[in-house]
């Protein structure tokens, strides 16, 4: 015969397993609700980068210019430039600029070497 004692052992061992699956199957079937805050931060970051990027430049006054014509750079503001004479203007700014930087670098290394 079976002895009552190893009946008994045995029963409390499966009550004891099965309390530990059931507990494991209630922790992986619990909904887990942490919110991942890299992906929102990345997003915030790109959306303020673009929002920046997008913008229209500035006109001398501080007002923002909202017409599609050219833009130019002037004393650190922007003014719109319509045709092409206003680009061959602003080309032959930008020119003189770069060849009074060129006389100035020259002129400096010469003094240098001497």
């Amino acid at each position: 015969m079976i002895d009552k004692e190893l009946i008994h052992q045995a029963a409390e061992d499966i009550d004891i397993f099965e309390a530990d699956l059931t507990e494991e199957f209630e922790q992986l079937t619990k909904p887990h609700r942490t919110i991942r805050l890299w992906p929102l931060a990345v997003a915030a970051c790109a959306a303020g980068i673009a929002f920046i990027l997008l913008m229209p430049p500035r006109t001398d006054d501080g007002q923002q210019t909202t017409d599609n014509g050219q833009q130019t750079m002037v004393n650190g503001g922007w003014r719109v430039a319509g045709g092409l004479e206003a680009q061959l203007a602003h080309q032959q700014e930008i020119k003189e600029k770069g060849e009074r930087l060129a006389a100035y670098v020259r002129e400096y290394t010469t003094n240098e070497m001497q």
